[in-house]
């Protein structure tokens, strides 16, 4: 069986339409639930107060250069929601300063300028590799140099309006971080709170709910707690302990819901045996404690009295299933048994964090996080990305041929702000197909609402300056507020807030907003013409993405097999960045597999197989959950030097799967057909001279489900394994879906 695309669409032409369809119904999605009125309003003060101060202070044109900046790096925060970035916001205000400063000084060079765009367009294009803050930082670099780029100046007058578009970006950094300094903790409380309500939510959920929300709130948790801060207390260092046995409970759960499954597969709940009962009714209660756990950390005093009786609860519940046994535990009644330690620890750790952080015990930290090496790493990116066999390349280069040949345009067509169809083409275009047709809608029914608004207001009420101030007040407050639910409608804000930010500076407000109008509407066409002329496709990402998430699987089982043959228990600091990096590319690899399953039927990557190979390898990362578990116990293990045959053909067969999905077509089906080490023969060997409490820890059945696993991806992508029962098991994966 050929891994590769279908070409077999029912309809080549419906489909077409089906897809973008799809991209026109994103654009019009309004998720009400995202929309922050709080957030709105902290992102809108800064724009509102360099505007008002640098127009009353120095001129009208300082005043708006100022409120520009602002503005940007506003929306470089609630373009995606959540809490704002600052380092990003910080970044981002110094990029646009610098590309401002360039613009403008070689502006009377034309032959400079352009060259100086295409490098900016190349740049910004590869950052979309660094994920969405480094695609925003990148684009706004590109809008910076575009817009102040047309007004030539000498290098102090450029340096001079570098440094407003500076102060009003530096604005929205500063005020961001002041307003959190009278509860400098509240945050990093709630976040953790957070991560610790959705592992309660994983805990009685289903066995097959994904493990990655969790994961995330964790790192979101992790994160907040990396910021730089200039004050703290004890409990900071309590909430990142609360983190990390938050990241050890994520993977103790995802094993107890592997081993439940296996336990008693395709079980009514009203027949499950009563050991399967007495577990659920402990995942149960572990829920309900992980719960008063983060009600407990953001400093609830009911629930951080009732944690202990609720954890007291937990563990006579697993001293019942582990019934006096010293030996010979099976592995489901001991993760259990772990699970109700954790959460021990955890109880009074929650209690600690919701008590610390008063006033009076802060004093000044130093800061631990280290920039330099997330430089390092981006950097590394860039040049990775830096080739046409990348998709952010073929980005970067599609991007710069349009920006430039908008550039071009814009200079020889009498469109008034030209630079606004420059600056359509260029935050249009997107790696993506679904992703850049969305956005094209969005940008055209959001200028079309925010010009709309603009000349409605203008008509009705000929604003003065000072009350053209408070309608860009208003404006930045409800676009900054619903960005996050829809960009359609934070951009007709946005738009409409543009529009008045101008009139400012030449109070003609109707033939602004008619030129906004036009000058989207033709740079948005712009760059949809040359994606349609130059489209690329996500079905090789895609394929390339599950290579890598199997490339990383592969590392975590080698590193956990080889602690089982050699007997030494591995340390966290061992285990948990390779796991850190399969959750990722597991991230990714559904991510990118989604991405082409939105492209026409005849570009994307075969449902079927992609979906079946996320299936199976979402059972081989839990089965090599539970061994990691196994083997990181406090207690003595023998070594197993029996396994090293199978681990070694194991290793051996899943580099082997990851060939075809890194090839191209025609490599594939050219490269010569070599046979698969049989595996379930090397399993059977190891299973016949197990010593007794390898086979008591269910160890084996661990490795029996890895076997399974493995023969199954080697069908899925067209080998064939020794194993004959993998066919049956690559047809369940599939048809489970």
């Amino acid at each position: 069986m050929d891994f590769r695309r279908s070409r077999r669409p029912p309809d080549g032409s419906a489909t077409e339409r089906g897809t973008l369809t799809v991209a026109v119904q994103e654009a019009a999605h309004f998720d009400r639930a995202a929309v922050s009125v709080q957030s709105g309003l902290l992102a809108a003060i800064p724009v509102v107060a360099v505007l008002a101060v640098g127009s009353i202070a120095w001129s009208a044109v300082a005043g708006v250069t100022m409120g520009a900046g602002a503005m940007l790096v506003g929306i470089a925060w609630r373009v995606r929601g959540g809490r704002p970035p600052l380092a990003v916001l910080g970044t981002d205000a110094l990029v646009m300063s610098f590309s401002t400063f360039v613009g403008c000084v070689t502006g009377s060079l034309p032959w400079l300028h352009f060259a100086l765009l295409c490098l900016w367009t190349l740049v910004g294009g590869l950052m979309v590799g660094l994920g969405n803050r480094g695609g925003i930082v990148g684009n706004q670099a590109i809008i910076a140099f575009v817009v102040f780029g047309r007004f030539s100046q000498p290098a102090a007058a450029a340096a001079g309006l570098a440094g407003l578009v500076l102060a009003g970006g530096l604005s929205q950094v500063l005020f961001l971080g002041l307003v959190r300094w009278p509860t400098p903790l509240k945050m990093q409380r709630s976040v953790t709170a957070a991560a610790y309500r959705t592992l309660a939510g994983l805990a009685t959920a289903s066995s097959e709910t994904s493990t990655l929300p969790a994961a995330s709130a964790l790192d979101e948790a992790q994160s907040a707690l990396a910021t730089l801060t200039l004050f703290g207390d004890p409990a900071l260092m309590t909430l990142r302990s609360l983190v990390n046995e938050g990241h050890r409970m994520r993977i103790e759960l995802t094993a107890i819901h592997a081993l439940l499954r296996r336990q008693s597969p395709g079980e009514d709940p009203g027949s499950a045996d009563p050991a399967t009962k007495a577990a659920e009714a402990m995942l149960s209660s572990a829920g309900r404690a992980m719960e008063l756990a983060a009600q407990a950390i953001e400093g609830d005093r009911q629930a951080a009295a009732a944690l202990p009786d609720c954890v007291r609860t937990l563990s006579a519940q697993a001293d019942g299933l582990l019934d006096g046994r010293e030996e010979a535990v099976p592995a489901l009644p001991r993760r259990l048994a772990a699970l109700a330690g954790q959460l021990r620890a955890v109880a009074a750790l929650a209690v600690s964090a919701g008590e610390g952080g008063s006033l009076r015990e802060r004093r000044v930290r130093r800061h631990a996080h280290r920039p330099l090496s997330g430089i390092a790493a981006g950097l590394a990116q860039l040049r990775a990305d830096a080739s046409l066999q990348s998709p952010a390349g073929r980005h970067a280069l599609r991007l710069a041929v349009v920006v430039l040949a908008a550039e071009f345009i814009s200079r020889h067509v009498p469109l008034q702000r030209g630079y606004w169809m420059v600056v359509a083409a260029a935050t249009t275009l997107r790696p993506e197909f679904g992703a850049t047709f969305t956005r094209g809608t969005e940008r055209v029914i959001g200028t079309g609402l925010g010009v709309g608004l603009a000349g409605a207001i203008a008509v009705a009420l000929h604003p003065s300056r000072a009350v053209t101030i408070v309608i860009v007040g208003l404006f930045a407050f409800a676009g900054y507020s619903v960005f996050a639910a829809s960009f359609a409608a934070g951009f007709a804000f946005i738009t409409a807030l543009v529009v008045f930010l101008l009139n400012a500076i030449s109070p003609d407000t109707l033939a602004t907003a008619w030129a906004r109008l036009i000058d989207t509407l033709v740079g948005g066409g712009l760059g949809l013409l040359a994606y349609a002329l130059w489209p690329t496709w996500s079905d090789l990402p895609a394929r390339q993405a599950l290579a890598d998430l199997l490339a990383a699987q592969r590392g975590y089982l080698a590193a956990i097999l080889s602690a089982l043959i050699t007997g030494r228990r591995p340390e966290d600091t061992q285990m948990r960045p390779l796991a850190r990096r399969a959750r990722l590319a597991r991230t990714t690899a559904e991510s990118t597999v989604a991405r082409s399953l939105s492209e026409p039927a005849t570009r994307r990557i075969d449902a079927e197989q992609s979906q079946g190979l996320l299936a199976v390898m979402r059972r081989l990362i839990q089965a090599g959950h539970v061994l990691r578990l196994e083997v990181q116990d406090e207690r003595p293990r023998q070594p197993l030097p029996g396994l090293e045959p199978l681990a070694a053909d194991l290793d051996a067969v899943l580099t082997r799967v990851e060939g075809p999905l890194r090839a191209r077509t025609d490599e594939a089906n050219l490269a010569p057909a070599a046979e698969l080490p049989d595996l379930r023969d090397r399993y059977r060997a190891f299973a016949r001279s197990a010593p007794d409490d390898v086979r008591a820890e269910g160890v084996l059945d661990e490795l029996d489900e890895i076997v399974d696993a493995a023969n199954s991806l080697a069908v899925l992508v067209g080998l064939e394994p020794a194993d004959d029962d993998a066919s049956r098991e690559a047809g369940a994966a599939m048809s489970s879906r």
